[in-house]
Protein backbone atom coordinates (compact mmCIF):
# COMPACT_ATOMS: atom_id res chain seq x y z
CA UNK A 1 0.00 0.00 0.00
CA UNK A 2 1.28 3.47 -0.79
CA UNK A 3 3.15 5.63 1.68
CA UNK A 4 0.85 8.62 1.24
CA UNK A 5 -1.96 6.70 2.90
CA UNK A 6 0.36 5.81 5.74
CA UNK A 7 1.39 9.41 6.24
CA UNK A 8 -2.27 10.35 6.68
CA UNK A 9 -2.55 7.91 9.55
CA UNK A 10 0.46 9.32 11.31
CA UNK A 11 -0.87 12.88 11.55
CA UNK A 12 -2.68 14.33 14.54
CA UNK A 13 -5.67 15.40 12.46
CA UNK A 14 -8.63 13.02 12.22
CA UNK A 15 -8.88 11.09 8.98
CA UNK A 16 -12.64 10.57 9.33
CA UNK A 17 -15.24 12.89 7.82
CA UNK A 18 -18.95 13.05 8.62
CA UNK A 19 -20.02 10.87 5.69
CA UNK A 20 -17.69 8.08 6.70
CA UNK A 21 -18.86 8.25 10.31
CA UNK A 22 -22.46 8.07 9.10
CA UNK A 23 -21.64 5.09 6.87
CA UNK A 24 -19.98 3.35 9.82
CA UNK A 25 -23.10 3.94 11.89
CA UNK A 26 -25.31 2.53 9.12
CA UNK A 27 -23.28 -0.65 8.60
CA UNK A 28 -23.25 -1.38 12.33
CA UNK A 29 -26.94 -0.54 12.73
CA UNK A 30 -27.63 -3.10 10.01
CA UNK A 31 -25.53 -5.76 11.72
CA UNK A 32 -27.20 -5.87 15.15
CA UNK A 33 -30.81 -6.97 14.39
CA UNK A 34 -29.75 -10.54 13.57
CA UNK A 35 -28.41 -11.54 16.97
CA UNK A 36 -30.78 -9.24 18.86
CA UNK A 37 -33.77 -10.99 17.31
CA UNK A 38 -32.29 -14.39 18.02
CA UNK A 39 -31.27 -13.68 21.62
CA UNK A 40 -34.48 -11.85 22.57
CA UNK A 41 -37.26 -13.61 20.68
CA UNK A 42 -36.12 -16.90 19.11
CA UNK A 43 -36.70 -18.89 22.31
CA UNK A 44 -40.20 -17.41 22.66
CA UNK A 45 -40.90 -18.09 18.96
CA UNK A 46 -39.70 -21.70 19.16
CA UNK A 47 -41.69 -22.45 22.35
CA UNK A 48 -44.92 -20.49 21.81
CA UNK A 49 -45.24 -20.47 17.99
CA UNK A 50 -43.37 -23.51 16.66
CA UNK A 51 -44.14 -25.65 19.73
CA UNK A 52 -40.63 -27.02 20.35
CA UNK A 53 -39.62 -28.36 23.76
CA UNK A 54 -37.54 -25.85 25.82
CA UNK A 55 -34.99 -28.54 26.73
CA UNK A 56 -34.47 -29.42 23.06
CA UNK A 57 -33.99 -25.73 22.26
CA UNK A 58 -31.53 -25.26 25.13
CA UNK A 59 -29.50 -28.21 23.87
CA UNK A 60 -29.52 -26.73 20.36
CA UNK A 61 -28.21 -23.41 21.67
CA UNK A 62 -25.39 -25.10 23.63
CA UNK A 63 -24.34 -27.46 20.82
CA UNK A 64 -24.15 -24.58 18.35
CA UNK A 65 -21.98 -22.54 20.70
CA UNK A 66 -19.54 -25.44 21.11
CA UNK A 67 -19.31 -25.61 17.33
CA UNK A 68 -18.74 -21.85 17.18
CA UNK A 69 -15.85 -22.19 19.64
CA UNK A 70 -14.11 -24.25 16.96
CA UNK A 71 -15.32 -22.44 13.86
CA UNK A 72 -14.87 -18.77 14.82
CA UNK A 73 -11.05 -18.76 15.17
CA UNK A 74 -10.85 -20.75 11.92
CA UNK A 75 -13.02 -18.17 10.15
CA UNK A 76 -10.88 -15.40 11.63
CA UNK A 77 -7.75 -17.06 10.22
CA UNK A 78 -9.37 -17.55 6.82
CA UNK A 79 -10.54 -13.93 6.60
CA UNK A 80 -7.11 -12.61 7.64
CA UNK A 81 -5.58 -14.63 4.77
CA UNK A 82 -8.17 -14.08 2.03
CA UNK A 83 -6.90 -12.05 -0.94
CA UNK A 84 -7.93 -8.38 -0.85
CA UNK A 85 -10.81 -7.34 -3.08
CA UNK A 86 -11.21 -4.00 -4.85
CA UNK A 87 -12.86 -2.79 -1.65
CA UNK A 88 -9.90 -3.79 0.56
CA UNK A 89 -9.15 -6.63 2.95
CA UNK A 90 -12.52 -6.72 4.71
CA UNK A 91 -15.33 -4.74 3.10
CA UNK A 92 -16.00 -7.02 0.12
CA UNK A 93 -16.35 -10.06 2.37
CA UNK A 94 -18.59 -8.09 4.73
CA UNK A 95 -21.05 -7.51 1.87
CA UNK A 96 -20.97 -11.15 0.78
CA UNK A 97 -21.46 -12.28 4.37
CA UNK A 98 -24.46 -9.96 4.82
CA UNK A 99 -26.27 -11.47 1.83
CA UNK A 100 -25.63 -15.07 2.94
CA UNK A 101 -26.59 -14.28 6.54
CA UNK A 102 -29.86 -12.67 5.46
CA UNK A 103 -30.91 -15.83 3.61
CA UNK A 104 -29.80 -18.05 6.50
CA UNK A 105 -31.67 -15.83 8.99
CA UNK A 106 -34.94 -16.37 7.12
CA UNK A 107 -34.42 -20.13 7.26
CA UNK A 108 -33.75 -20.13 11.03
CA UNK A 109 -37.21 -18.70 11.72
CA UNK A 110 -39.46 -19.62 8.84
CA UNK A 111 -38.07 -23.09 8.15
CA UNK A 112 -39.23 -24.73 11.42
CA UNK A 113 -42.52 -22.82 11.55
CA UNK A 114 -43.60 -23.63 7.98
CA UNK A 115 -42.44 -27.24 7.96
CA UNK A 116 -45.09 -29.92 8.55
CA UNK A 117 -42.52 -32.29 10.05
CA UNK A 118 -38.86 -32.34 11.04
CA UNK A 119 -39.10 -28.91 12.69
CA UNK A 120 -36.33 -29.58 15.19
CA UNK A 121 -34.01 -30.94 12.47
CA UNK A 122 -34.51 -27.80 10.37
CA UNK A 123 -33.90 -25.66 13.45
CA UNK A 124 -30.63 -27.49 14.14
CA UNK A 125 -29.32 -27.25 10.58
CA UNK A 126 -30.21 -23.59 10.04
CA UNK A 127 -29.06 -22.46 13.50
CA UNK A 128 -25.73 -24.26 13.21
CA UNK A 129 -25.21 -22.86 9.71
CA UNK A 130 -25.71 -19.27 10.80
CA UNK A 131 -22.65 -19.63 13.00
CA UNK A 132 -20.57 -19.65 9.79
CA UNK A 133 -22.50 -17.21 7.61
CA UNK A 134 -22.73 -14.61 10.39
CA UNK A 135 -18.95 -14.84 10.87
CA UNK A 136 -18.37 -13.86 7.26
CA UNK A 137 -20.30 -10.64 7.92
CA UNK A 138 -19.44 -9.93 11.53
CA UNK A 139 -15.69 -10.63 11.64
CA UNK A 140 -14.83 -8.25 8.76
CA UNK A 141 -17.03 -5.57 10.33
CA UNK A 142 -15.37 -5.98 13.73
CA UNK A 143 -11.97 -5.77 12.03
CA UNK A 144 -12.65 -2.29 10.65
CA UNK A 145 -11.85 0.00 13.60
CA UNK A 146 -8.13 -0.92 13.74
CA UNK A 147 -7.76 -0.41 9.96
CA UNK A 148 -9.84 2.76 9.55
CA UNK A 149 -7.48 4.85 11.71
CA UNK A 150 -4.66 4.46 14.23
CA UNK A 151 -5.47 7.74 16.00
CA UNK A 152 -6.73 7.09 19.54
CA UNK A 153 -9.48 9.71 19.33
CA UNK A 154 -10.63 8.38 15.97
CA UNK A 155 -10.87 4.90 17.45
CA UNK A 156 -12.75 6.22 20.47
CA UNK A 157 -15.13 7.97 18.07
CA UNK A 158 -15.61 4.81 15.99
CA UNK A 159 -16.15 2.70 19.11
CA UNK A 160 -18.77 5.18 20.30
CA UNK A 161 -20.50 5.16 16.93
CA UNK A 162 -20.45 1.36 16.81
CA UNK A 163 -21.74 1.03 20.35
CA UNK A 164 -24.46 3.62 19.76
CA UNK A 165 -25.56 1.88 16.55
CA UNK A 166 -25.70 -1.49 18.28
CA UNK A 167 -27.58 -0.13 21.28
CA UNK A 168 -30.11 1.89 19.31
CA UNK A 169 -30.58 -1.00 16.90
CA UNK A 170 -31.18 -3.35 19.82
CA UNK A 171 -33.68 -0.97 21.41
CA UNK A 172 -35.55 -0.56 18.11
CA UNK A 173 -35.82 -4.33 17.70
CA UNK A 174 -36.72 -5.20 21.29
CA UNK A 175 -39.24 -2.38 21.65
CA UNK A 176 -40.79 -2.81 18.22
CA UNK A 177 -41.19 -6.56 17.69
CA UNK A 178 -44.12 -7.39 19.98
CA UNK A 179 -46.23 -4.35 18.96
CA UNK A 180 -45.63 -5.17 15.28
CA UNK A 181 -46.45 -8.86 15.79
CA UNK A 182 -49.69 -7.90 17.55
CA UNK A 183 -50.89 -6.12 14.41
CA UNK A 184 -51.37 -9.46 12.64
CA UNK A 185 -54.04 -12.09 13.11
CA UNK A 186 -51.61 -14.71 14.43
CA UNK A 187 -48.23 -14.67 16.15
CA UNK A 188 -46.80 -16.73 13.30
CA UNK A 189 -47.87 -14.26 10.60
CA UNK A 190 -46.64 -11.33 12.66
CA UNK A 191 -43.22 -12.85 13.32
CA UNK A 192 -42.85 -13.82 9.66
CA UNK A 193 -43.50 -10.25 8.53
CA UNK A 194 -41.01 -8.85 11.06
CA UNK A 195 -38.36 -11.40 10.09
CA UNK A 196 -38.61 -10.60 6.39
CA UNK A 197 -38.37 -6.88 7.11
CA UNK A 198 -35.38 -7.28 9.43
CA UNK A 199 -33.49 -9.44 6.92
CA UNK A 200 -34.07 -6.96 4.11
CA UNK A 201 -32.98 -3.94 6.15
CA UNK A 202 -29.89 -5.79 7.41
CA UNK A 203 -28.67 -6.57 3.89
CA UNK A 204 -29.43 -3.06 2.59
CA UNK A 205 -27.74 -1.23 5.48
CA UNK A 206 -24.72 -3.54 5.42
CA UNK A 207 -24.09 -2.92 1.73
CA UNK A 208 -24.61 0.86 1.86
CA UNK A 209 -22.50 1.25 4.98
CA UNK A 210 -19.64 -0.95 3.74
CA UNK A 211 -19.38 1.12 0.54
CA UNK A 212 -18.99 4.33 2.57
CA UNK A 213 -16.07 3.39 4.86
CA UNK A 214 -12.35 3.09 4.10
CA UNK A 215 -9.36 0.98 5.13
CA UNK A 216 -6.20 2.99 5.86
CA UNK A 217 -3.94 1.24 8.39
CA UNK A 218 -1.62 -1.42 7.05
CA UNK A 219 0.91 -3.62 8.90
CA UNK A 220 4.26 -2.19 9.91
CA UNK A 221 5.67 -5.66 9.18
CA UNK A 222 5.13 -7.77 6.09
CA UNK A 223 4.98 -10.96 8.14
CA UNK A 224 1.66 -12.74 8.49
CA UNK A 225 0.77 -15.45 10.94
CA UNK A 226 0.26 -19.18 10.48
CA UNK A 227 -2.63 -21.34 11.59
CA UNK A 228 -0.58 -22.66 14.50
CA UNK A 229 -0.20 -19.07 15.77
CA UNK A 230 -3.93 -18.75 16.51
CA UNK A 231 -3.49 -20.16 20.00
CA UNK A 232 -0.72 -17.64 20.74
CA UNK A 233 -3.02 -14.81 19.63
CA UNK A 234 -6.05 -15.96 21.58
CA UNK A 235 -3.98 -16.82 24.67
CA UNK A 236 -2.33 -13.39 24.87
CA UNK A 237 -3.32 -12.07 28.29
CA UNK A 238 -5.18 -8.90 27.18
CA UNK A 239 -7.12 -10.84 24.53
CA UNK A 240 -7.97 -13.71 26.89
CA UNK A 241 -9.09 -11.52 29.80
CA UNK A 242 -11.20 -9.31 27.53
CA UNK A 243 -12.76 -12.47 26.09
CA UNK A 244 -13.66 -13.98 29.48
CA UNK A 245 -14.92 -10.70 30.95
CA UNK A 246 -17.10 -9.64 28.05
CA UNK A 247 -18.41 -13.18 27.55
CA UNK A 248 -19.68 -13.16 31.14
CA UNK A 249 -21.13 -9.65 30.75
CA UNK A 250 -22.89 -10.52 27.52
CA UNK A 251 -24.25 -13.82 28.83
CA UNK A 252 -25.74 -11.82 31.70
CA UNK A 253 -27.34 -9.44 29.24
CA UNK A 254 -28.57 -12.31 27.06
CA UNK A 255 -30.17 -14.11 30.00
CA UNK A 256 -32.12 -10.93 30.72
CA UNK A 257 -32.96 -10.40 27.04
CA UNK A 258 -34.35 -13.92 26.66
CA UNK A 259 -36.16 -14.03 30.01
CA UNK A 260 -37.48 -10.51 30.52
CA UNK A 261 -40.29 -10.88 28.01
CA UNK A 262 -41.59 -13.86 30.04
CA UNK A 263 -41.40 -11.72 33.20
CA UNK A 264 -43.56 -9.00 31.69
CA UNK A 265 -46.01 -11.50 30.17
CA UNK A 266 -46.53 -13.77 33.16
CA UNK A 267 -45.35 -11.99 36.34
CA UNK A 268 -46.31 -8.37 35.72
CA UNK A 269 -48.97 -9.32 33.14
CA UNK A 270 -48.12 -6.09 31.33
CA UNK A 271 -46.65 -6.92 27.91
CA UNK A 272 -47.24 -3.28 26.92
CA UNK A 273 -44.69 -2.18 29.53
CA UNK A 274 -42.02 -4.37 27.93
CA UNK A 275 -41.74 -2.04 24.94
CA UNK A 276 -42.09 1.10 27.06
CA UNK A 277 -39.37 0.00 29.48
CA UNK A 278 -37.09 -0.78 26.55
CA UNK A 279 -37.73 2.63 25.05
CA UNK A 280 -36.91 4.28 28.38
CA UNK A 281 -33.40 2.82 28.07
CA UNK A 282 -32.68 5.34 25.29
CA UNK A 283 -32.02 7.93 28.02
CA UNK A 284 -29.23 5.82 29.48
CA UNK A 285 -27.85 4.98 26.05
CA UNK A 286 -27.58 8.65 25.13
CA UNK A 287 -25.88 9.33 28.46
CA UNK A 288 -23.38 6.52 27.78
CA UNK A 289 -22.66 7.79 24.25
CA UNK A 290 -21.93 11.28 25.59
CA UNK A 291 -20.02 10.22 28.69
CA UNK A 292 -17.85 7.35 27.41
CA UNK A 293 -15.27 9.38 25.42
CA UNK A 294 -14.92 11.82 28.33
CA UNK A 295 -14.54 9.04 30.89
CA UNK A 296 -12.03 7.17 28.73
CA UNK A 297 -9.80 10.24 28.32
CA UNK A 298 -9.90 10.86 32.06
CA UNK A 299 -9.62 7.34 33.49
CA UNK A 300 -8.75 4.95 30.63
CA UNK A 301 -10.73 2.02 29.24
CA UNK A 302 -9.85 -0.46 31.99
CA UNK A 303 -11.35 1.66 34.78
CA UNK A 304 -14.40 2.52 32.69
CA UNK A 305 -15.25 -1.12 31.94
CA UNK A 306 -14.97 -1.94 35.65
CA UNK A 307 -17.42 0.90 36.33
CA UNK A 308 -19.81 -0.51 33.71
CA UNK A 309 -19.76 -3.96 35.33
CA UNK A 310 -20.37 -2.45 38.76
CA UNK A 311 -23.37 -0.51 37.42
CA UNK A 312 -24.80 -3.67 35.87
CA UNK A 313 -24.44 -5.54 39.16
CA UNK A 314 -26.16 -2.72 41.04
CA UNK A 315 -29.07 -2.61 38.61
CA UNK A 316 -29.69 -6.37 38.79
CA UNK A 317 -29.63 -6.38 42.59
CA UNK A 318 -32.05 -3.46 42.87
CA UNK A 319 -34.49 -5.14 40.48
CA UNK A 320 -34.26 -8.39 42.45
CA UNK A 321 -35.24 -6.77 45.73
CA UNK A 322 -38.06 -4.66 44.27
CA UNK A 323 -38.94 -6.56 41.05
CA UNK A 324 -42.64 -5.75 40.68
CA UNK A 325 -42.42 -2.01 41.29
CA UNK A 326 -43.43 -0.79 37.84
CA UNK A 327 -42.55 2.90 38.44
CA UNK A 328 -39.10 1.86 39.63
CA UNK A 329 -38.43 0.16 36.30
CA UNK A 330 -38.59 3.54 34.58
CA UNK A 331 -35.94 4.87 36.98
CA UNK A 332 -33.52 1.94 37.26
CA UNK A 333 -33.48 1.04 33.56
CA UNK A 334 -32.52 4.48 32.17
CA UNK A 335 -30.31 5.56 35.09
CA UNK A 336 -28.43 2.34 35.91
CA UNK A 337 -29.10 -0.63 33.61
CA UNK A 338 -28.89 0.96 30.17
CA UNK A 339 -25.83 3.16 30.95
CA UNK A 340 -24.06 -0.04 32.02
CA UNK A 341 -24.98 -1.79 28.77
CA UNK A 342 -24.00 1.30 26.78
CA UNK A 343 -20.59 1.60 28.39
CA UNK A 344 -19.84 -2.10 27.88
CA UNK A 345 -20.87 -2.06 24.23
CA UNK A 346 -18.92 1.10 23.38
CA UNK A 347 -15.77 0.22 25.34
CA UNK A 348 -15.47 -3.33 24.04
CA UNK A 349 -14.58 -2.45 20.47
CA UNK A 350 -12.07 0.22 21.47
CA UNK A 351 -10.37 -2.26 23.80
CA UNK A 352 -10.39 -4.85 21.02
CA UNK A 353 -8.56 -2.38 18.73
CA UNK A 354 -5.96 -1.88 21.50
CA UNK A 355 -5.53 -5.65 21.64
CA UNK A 356 -4.88 -5.82 17.89
CA UNK A 357 -2.07 -3.31 18.40
CA UNK A 358 -0.78 -5.32 21.35
CA UNK A 359 -0.57 -8.46 19.19
CA UNK A 360 1.38 -6.59 16.50
CA UNK A 361 3.66 -5.02 19.13
CA UNK A 362 4.23 -8.29 20.99
CA UNK A 363 4.21 -10.90 18.19
CA UNK A 364 5.18 -8.88 15.11
CA UNK A 365 2.09 -9.36 12.91
CA UNK A 366 -1.41 -7.95 12.65
CA UNK A 367 -4.37 -10.25 13.19
CA UNK A 368 -7.48 -8.08 13.03
CA UNK A 369 -9.82 -10.89 11.98
CA UNK A 370 -8.41 -13.39 14.50
CA UNK A 371 -9.02 -10.96 17.36
CA UNK A 372 -12.38 -9.95 15.88
CA UNK A 373 -13.41 -13.62 15.70
CA UNK A 374 -13.50 -13.58 19.49
CA UNK A 375 -16.04 -10.74 19.49
CA UNK A 376 -18.11 -12.61 16.92
CA UNK A 377 -17.98 -15.72 19.11
CA UNK A 378 -18.90 -13.69 22.20
CA UNK A 379 -21.96 -12.22 20.50
CA UNK A 380 -23.19 -15.63 19.36
CA UNK A 381 -22.08 -17.56 22.45
CA UNK A 382 -23.69 -15.07 24.82
CA UNK A 383 -26.98 -15.34 22.97
CA UNK A 384 -26.78 -19.12 22.78
CA UNK A 385 -25.60 -19.80 26.32
CA UNK A 386 -27.92 -17.18 27.78
CA UNK A 387 -30.82 -18.62 25.82
CA UNK A 388 -29.90 -22.16 26.86
CA UNK A 389 -29.79 -21.16 30.54
CA UNK A 390 -33.24 -19.62 30.27
CA UNK A 391 -34.64 -22.55 28.27
CA UNK A 392 -33.40 -25.18 30.74
CA UNK A 393 -34.62 -23.20 33.74
CA UNK A 394 -38.03 -22.63 32.17
CA UNK A 395 -38.34 -26.39 31.89
CA UNK A 396 -37.00 -26.86 35.43
CA UNK A 397 -39.53 -24.40 36.84
CA UNK A 398 -42.34 -26.07 34.85
CA UNK A 399 -43.19 -23.24 32.46
CA UNK A 400 -46.32 -23.89 30.34
CA UNK A 401 -46.33 -22.04 26.98
CA UNK A 402 -49.27 -19.66 26.46
CA UNK A 403 -50.89 -20.53 29.83
CA UNK A 404 -53.11 -17.83 31.30
CA UNK A 405 -51.76 -18.57 34.79
CA UNK A 406 -48.32 -19.97 35.58
CA UNK A 407 -47.66 -21.90 38.79
CA UNK A 408 -46.14 -20.17 41.82
CA UNK A 409 -43.00 -22.26 41.21
CA UNK A 410 -42.71 -20.88 37.68
CA UNK A 411 -43.28 -17.30 38.78
CA UNK A 412 -40.64 -17.60 41.50
CA UNK A 413 -38.26 -19.11 38.97
CA UNK A 414 -38.68 -16.10 36.69
CA UNK A 415 -37.42 -13.88 39.51
CA UNK A 416 -34.23 -15.92 39.84
CA UNK A 417 -33.67 -16.18 36.09
CA UNK A 418 -34.06 -12.46 35.48
CA UNK A 419 -32.11 -11.05 38.41
CA UNK A 420 -30.02 -13.52 40.44
CA UNK A 421 -28.13 -15.16 37.57
CA UNK A 422 -27.26 -11.82 35.89
CA UNK A 423 -26.00 -10.48 39.25
CA UNK A 424 -23.65 -13.44 39.72
CA UNK A 425 -22.29 -13.06 36.18
CA UNK A 426 -21.70 -9.31 36.59
CA UNK A 427 -19.81 -9.89 39.85
CA UNK A 428 -17.55 -12.56 38.32
CA UNK A 429 -16.78 -10.34 35.32
CA UNK A 430 -15.97 -7.35 37.53
CA UNK A 431 -13.49 -9.29 39.66
CA UNK A 432 -11.71 -10.92 36.69
CA UNK A 433 -11.38 -7.64 34.81
CA UNK A 434 -10.25 -5.52 37.75
CA UNK A 435 -7.55 -7.92 38.91
CA UNK A 436 -6.20 -9.45 35.68
CA UNK A 437 -6.50 -7.13 32.64
CA UNK A 438 -2.98 -5.72 32.05
CA UNK A 439 -3.39 -2.81 29.59
CA UNK A 440 -3.68 0.43 31.52
CA UNK A 441 -4.09 3.81 29.85
CA UNK A 442 -0.34 4.47 30.07
CA UNK A 443 0.64 1.01 28.78
CA UNK A 444 -1.64 1.38 25.74
CA UNK A 445 -0.17 4.81 24.91
CA UNK A 446 3.34 3.36 25.01
CA UNK A 447 2.42 0.55 22.59
CA UNK A 448 0.80 2.95 20.11
CA UNK A 449 3.78 5.31 20.21
CA UNK A 450 6.22 2.51 19.39
CA UNK A 451 4.02 1.08 16.61
CA UNK A 452 3.56 4.50 15.01
CA UNK A 453 7.32 4.92 14.86
CA UNK A 454 7.74 1.46 13.35
CA UNK A 455 5.16 2.22 10.64
CA UNK A 456 6.92 5.46 9.74
CA UNK A 457 10.24 3.66 9.42
CA UNK A 458 8.71 0.81 7.41
CA UNK A 459 7.25 3.14 4.76
CA UNK A 460 9.96 5.77 4.44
Amino acid sequence: MNSSNQSMVGTEQSVLDFREKLAFFIVNFGNIPIMTMMSSFLLLFYTDVVGLDPVAIGTLFLVSRIMDGLSDPIMGFIIDHLPPTKLGRFRGYLILGAILTGLNFLLVWMGPSLATSGKLVIAYISYLLIGWTFDLMDIPLNSMIPVMSDRERDRDTLSTIKGAAYLLGSVAIIAGVLPLVSLFSTKQAGFHAVIIGVAGLMVLFSILGALGIKERVFPAHEDTYHFTDILHILAAKPVLILFITTLLLNISRSVTSAALVYFFLYVLKRPDLFSLTTLSSVVGIIAAVIATPLLVRRFGKKVCLALAAALGLTGSLIQFFIPTSQPLLFVIVPLVVSPSIGLIMILFYGIQADNVDYIEWQLGYRAEAAVASMSSFILKAAGGVGGAIVAYLLAFFRYVPNAEMQSSETLQGLYYINFVIPSALFLAALLIWAFFYPLTKEYTAKIMEELTEQRKNAHV
